[in-house]
């Protein structure tokens, strides 16, 4: 991209270490506010226990700056570039360098091996950090946010290639699968993020993406928010609750984001993110 801005890559490192540091150790309001309407509305013993732990956790974690959970997860990075901004070519190598700086200032454990197959040797960082670009930022300025997301939570994402006949159906059918099978094993309660459409990278994507909303907002379409309710309280009828021990709650709150597709397609990505949804966000 052309620019009459570009971003310096100290800023970006700078703004990357600081990112990474506050939504390590500081749970979002809107999520620790969740937690709590989900602990007052429990009748399961166990899992009120188990969501009070989650929100001493997070005093903690907040009052004495230690890592929400010992998995500190892979980083993925957002960049929403306004009118007139651009990146250098350096963005990678800088948006690392932050990353390098906050996990030996925390400390963070090192989440990275660098051969998936064979040796799988720790990196001994948390690099790379994982970016997507996009347009849509304030006017001559970036935004940035940071999103922290743990191995198990990460083990649970599905991709399902329905027939387009499936409709809103298939999808919910396939959502409530996803969920069902892994919840369990995602620290619950979740929140599920869904992309439906586009193709199968960027359906996982929009619901990756979806993540960063705030919990209890909705789409700004009225048939896809009646579709986020819909599938919120199906999901919660699962019983699987807090921590898996049987609940009322399993998922804080659901999100979908959808794009246009193929004709003969209706790819559904389904990403689900534990109790600690870690994320932040800055303009530079």
């Amino acid at each position: 991209m052309n620019g009459s801005r570009i971003l310096h890559e100290d800023d970006i490192a700078a703004a990357v270490e600081a990112l990474a540091v506050e939504a390590s150790v500081d749970l979002p309001r809107d999520v620790e506010d969740a937690l709590r309407r989900a602990e007052a509305n429990e009748s399961q013993a166990r899992s009120r226990y188990a969501l009070r732990m989650m929100l001493e956790n997070a005093l903690v974690a907040r009052e004495r700056g230690l890592p929400l959970c010992q998995d500190t997860g892979r980083f993925h990075l957002f960049v929403e570039l306004g009118e007139g901004v651009s990146l250098p070519h350096g963005f990678q190598e800088a948006a690392d360098r932050g990353l390098d700086v906050a996990t030996r200032r925390v400390p963070l454990r090192s989440s990275v091996v660098d051969d998936p197959l064979f040796s799988r040797d720790h990196r001994g960082d948390n690099r790379p950090v994982l970016i997507h670009i996009d347009n849509g930022g304030p006017g001559e300025r970036a935004q940035l946010t940071l999103l922290a997301k743990g191995g198990g939570s990460e083990n649970a994402t599905h991709l399902f290639m329905l027939l387009p006949g499936e409709g809103s159906e298939g999808l919910k059918r396939a959502v409530t699968l996803a969920v069902g099978e892994k919840a369990a094993q995602a620290c619950p309660p979740v929140v599920v993020g869904i992309g439906a459409g586009a193709d199968a990278e960027r359906a996982l994507c929009l619901a990756l993406k979806s993540l960063l909303r705030p919990l209890g907002s909705r789409n700004d379409r009225s048939d896809l928010a009646a579709l986020e309710e819909e599938m919120l309280r199906d999901i919660n009828a699962l019983g699987i609750g807090a921590a898996g021990l049987g609940g009322d709650t399993t998922a804080l709150d659901v999100h979908l984001e959808e794009a246009p597709t193929h004709i003969a397609c209706l790819p559904v990505g389904v990403v689900l993110c534990c109790h600690s949804l870690r994320r932040r966000t800055i303009e530079v």
